[in-house]
């Protein structure tokens, strides 16, 4: 059984009426972090009191379009589908942890 996506209450200083905000972990590792969008900024949009994927780490890292979410729970839903997914271990990727690169894809550069 995987590990559950659990959500922590943060503020983030991003400039604007944006500040509420979670950090979602999956077995305690960051895998995201998520912003409650502001009404008044985005309710033209329909997505006013939506929540965002602001950063993502690991396996949702690269989304080209980041998603907004109704809900947390529809947020928490998506980042465990995103999250589940993937196998932990450097090693059932087929990455030598002792090489420094346990990532997908080209080795970042030293």
């Amino acid at each position: 059984m995987s590990a559950a996506i659990t959500l922590e209450p943060v503020r983030i200083g991003i400039g604007n009426a944006d500040s509420e905000g979670r950090l979602a972990y999956r077995g305690g590792r960051l895998v995201g972090v998520l912003t409650l969008l502001d009404a008044d900024s985005y309710d033209e949009l329909g997505l006013g009191r939506h929540w965002f994927l602001e950063a993502g780490f690991g396996p949702v890292a690269g989304e080209p379009r980041p998603p907004t979410f109704p809900t947390l729970d529809a947020a928490r839903a998506w980042l465990d589908d995103r999250t589940a997914r993937v196998r932990p271990h450097c090693a059932a990727a087929g990455h030598s942890p002792s090489a420094g690169w346990c990532g997908t894809g080209p080795a970042p550069r030293r």
